[in-house]
C-alpha cells in the first residue's frame, strides 16, 4: 500500500519543535526556542529566560522593555536559548561535538554566535532574522564555515 501522506522534512520537523519550545520562554521582549540535533536525534533544548531558580521577568521588572532590540544586553538577567541548549547538553554529559545542527527560531546574536563557533556547531537553521547586517557577525560566519539555512513558510 502506497503512503499518500506528505512527510515534512527533518528541518521543518525540528524547527516546529523549536517553535513549541519558544512558548516556554519567560522573556518579555522576545520568545526564542532552540534545539540541538545530532545524528537526527534531539540532544538538548533551550529557551530564553532567567537562570534556573530565579524569579521570572515581568513587564514591571524588565529593565529593557522600552529599549531597542539588542540594546544593553548587560542589563538583562536572561540566558539566551542557544546557550541554554549548550548548558543542558553539558549538564547531562552529552557531547555536541560532531555533525550537530542548531535549530533556532531567531538567528543568534553575536555573543551566542561566538559560543556556537567555539562549540563546533556545524549548521544553524533559523526562522527569523536578527541583526543580519552586523559586520562582525558576517565576518564570524564567513570565517567559521558554519552552514546557515533560513526556513520560511514553516506552517505551510
Amino acid at each position: 500500500m502506497a503512503n499518500t501522506t506528505t512527510r515534512i522534512s527533518q528541518d521543518k520537523y525540528f524547527m516546529k519543535i523549536a517553535t513549541i519550545i519558544s512558548q516556554r520562554s519567560t522573556c518579555i521582549k522576545r520568545k526564542v526556542g532552540a534545539v540541538l540535533v545530532k545524528d537526527s536525534h534531539i540532544i538538548s533544548t533551550g529557551y530564553n529566560g532567567v537562570p534556573s531558580g530565579f524569579e521570572h521577568c515581568t513587564i514591571e521588572s524588565c529593565v529593557r522593555r522600552n529599549l531597542k532590540s539588542g540594546a544593553k544586553h548587560e542589563f538583562c538577567k536572561g540566558v539566551h536559548a542557544e546557550i541554554n541548549c549548550i548548558i543542558q547538553a553539558a549538564l547531562h554529559g552529552t557531547s555536541i561535538l560532531g555533525d550537530t545542527t542548531l535549530y533556532t527560531t531567531t538567528f543568534p546574536c553575536t555573543s551566542c554566535l561566538k559560543l556556537l563557533i567555539n562549540s563546533k556547531i556545524k549548521r544553524i537553521v533559523y526562522m527569523d532574522d536578527y541583526d543580519m547586517n552586523n559586520k562582525i557577525k558576517s565576518e564570524l560566519l564567513s570565517e567559521s564555515k558554519i552552514l546557515i539555512q533560513k526556513i520560511s513558510n514553516l506552517f505551510k
